[in-house]
């Protein structure tokens, strides 16, 4: 197994325990090693409440979803090494 497919299946757990993810990249030229190289960045989702009417009729508050940037990386190791310590806490909040 691959580490892309590792981090997959963590981002995929952590989805079942409602901490939505998002993993970009980016590509960039870099001079000083003349190569392309891979920015690796992991976003987390937040609800943040709508401001609305506040006689709701059905009592339900609106959300919105934003993405922050949680962490950055260089390399894909890092990133896994990162969501692995992501999902261990929540695995101990769990007990």
């Amino acid at each position: 197994m691959n580490i892309q497919q590792k981090i997959n299946k963590l981002l995929y757990a952590l989805s079942k325990k409602d901490k939505l993810y998002k993993v970009n990249s980016f590509k960039f030229y870099s001079k000083s090693s003349n190569k392309y190289c891979i920015k690796y960045q992991i976003l987390k989702r937040e609800l943040i409440p709508i401001d609305t009417d506040l006689d709701l009729e059905d009592g339900e508050i609106e959300y919105k979803e934003k993405y922050k940037v949680i962490y950055e990386s260089y390399n894909k190791v890092d990133l896994l090494k990162y969501l692995i310590e992501e999902y261990r806490q929540g695995s101990e909040a769990d007990e």
